[in-house]
């Protein structure tokens, strides 16, 4: 939508910082970047702010078909950002929404306005906000640590993992698992950290810390919460394309993937969540035990409610589960706790909050689309307060160490074990399709079954360490 203020403001920022070129970033259905570079001063006029540009939408998955595809990508004034990081010459980010070409009405396919619909869904039911936060993990490996001889450094990674022993990793010496809070110089990513939150501060996110993580070489940087789930997926895409950049000039090979080491601990992307009436936390109650809400409470029960059906979106790679396995602090099985981080959805100590809390959310993962795992969580949260969904209690066991009989005592359900399993949670789940809209819904399973049949059809080198002499 033009904003005249906005516009005015993006084109001073371009005109003070130099800008020769304006690369515009939207995604696809998955979350994938797709970025296009114009020259700056086609921003300096005001046709792109109001028209936007044309583009092949057939060629981007999940949007459209080639006999209608033709679509508008119109820049948001309010995002222009210069990148002056990693590009000499002066360039400078703007984040694109994807319009329909003959209504110019927003695109529904378009995951940034997926998330826009979230944010009106709080709203209409009489909320100001829900601020989230997403914690992105990722693993920073050494290129230099890499075996040599292999064609691409994709390949010479995977015939790194298969070469290492079981409880060792071949840098630094950190074993798996052992990384959490690794001090320099065993850490020796820190000044790596420093400059992409640094890159992050400058952006415009604020960063609430950064530290190793558990795995050998895995890495993470908090941001701090944001106002609703447009601008927190806008973030979130951001973070994975600026980690990726500056990696690279640093030697160092980003990835996101959920679980890129076999023995070692996988990447999530917890969310953090608070829902707010003007800047009253609607989630805290200081009479209560636990410091929480009903109206809380009624927003977890949605969560576990929808858990099932949401998971083909929160984890949407046959990778990612991988990393739903018991005893690497990613949850599998759907409750809910105080503190225990073997629960699906906990609440996080309060240092440093007054008469605020959050939940979090710990099952999705950086392979997700951002905005569309935003909106799901939103949506089945608010399912829960609008059906008064209760949770239940708390479970503060251990969850990994209970048999199938203290399971099912406590009706704790496990989520879907494949992605063929989660697409068709998905597809049974009323509410989860309704926060993508019906052109969403079915692009997704398309594209996700397809990848699923892909899957089953590659034969990996565990199939022929395992059969081969049979």
């Amino acid at each position: 939508m033009y904003d005249t203020k906005n516009v005015e403001n993006a084109k001073k920022i371009l005109n003070k910082e130099n800008i020769k070129w304006v690369q515009g970033h939207f995604v696809d259905i998955v979350g994938n970047l797709r970025v296009f570079s114009m020259p700056a001063k086609t921003y300096l006029e005001d046709n792109i702010w109001k028209e936007g540009v044309g583009f092949d939408g057939s060629s981007v998955k999940g949007f459209v078909t080639v006999e209608h595809s033709d679509m508008i990508a119109r820049p948001d004034a309010e995002t222009i950002l210069p990148l002056p990081w990693f590009y000499e010459g002066g360039v400078a980010r703007v984040v694109m929404d994807v319009l329909d070409v003959e209504t110019y009405e927003y695109f529904l396919g378009d995951p940034r306005h997926i998330a826009r619909r979230a944010v009106q869904l709080i709203r209409n039911m009489g909320y100001s906000n829900i601020e989230l936060s997403p914690e992105l993990e990722f693993y920073a490996f050494k290129k230099s640590s890499l075996p040599e001889g292999s064609s691409s450094e994709l390949e010479a990674l995977m015939r790194g993992v298969e070469q290492i022993p079981k409880g060792k990793h071949p840098v630094l010496g950190i074993k798996e698992k052992e990384g959490y809070f690794a001090s320099p110089p065993t850490d020796s990513a820190e000044s790596f950290r420093n400059k992409l939150s640094e890159a992050l501060i400058s952006s415009g996110l604020d960063v609430k810390y950064h530290h190793h993580e558990g795995g050998a070489w895995q890495q993470e940087i908090e941001i701090k919460a944001l106002p609703d789930a447009v601008k927190a997926g806008d973030a979130s895409i951001f973070f994975k394309f600026l980690a990726k950049i500056m990696g690279s000039m640093e030697n160092l090979l980003i990835t996101f993937m959920p679980k890129p080491l076999p023995t070692d601990a996988g990447n999530g992307m917890h969310v953090h969540m608070e829902l707010f009436k003007g800047k009253k936390s609607t989630f805290f109650d200081e009479n209560d035990e636990y410091m929480l809400s009903q109206t809380a409470r009624y927003f977890i029960g949605g969560i576990l409610e929808h858990a099932k059906g949401m998971t083909a979106i929160t984890d949407p790679t046959t990778n990612s589960y991988k990393r739903l396995i018991p005893n690497f602090e990613a949850p599998i099985n759907i409750a809910w706790a105080v503190y225990n981080r073997s629960a699906l959805v906990r609440i996080p100590n309060r240092a440093g909050k007054h008469n605020s809390i959050d939940i979090e959310a710990r099952h999705p993962d950086p392979s997700a689309n951002p905005y569309l795992t935003f909106a799901v969580l939103i949506h089945a949260g608010m399912d829960g307060i609008k059906k008064k969904i209760d949770p239940g209690e708390p479970v503060e066991k251990n969850i990994y160490s209970m048999n199938k009989r203290e399971l099912k005592k406590h009706n704790i359900k496990r989520l879907p074990r494949t992605l063929h399993e989660a697409i068709e949670e998905f597809e049974s789940d009323e509410v989860v399709q309704r926060a993508l809209g019906k052109h969403a819904s079915q692009a997704f399973v398309d594209i996700k079954e397809e990848e699923w049949n892909d899957f089953l059809s590659q034969i990996s080198t565990w199939d022929y360490r395992k059969y081969f002499n049979v």
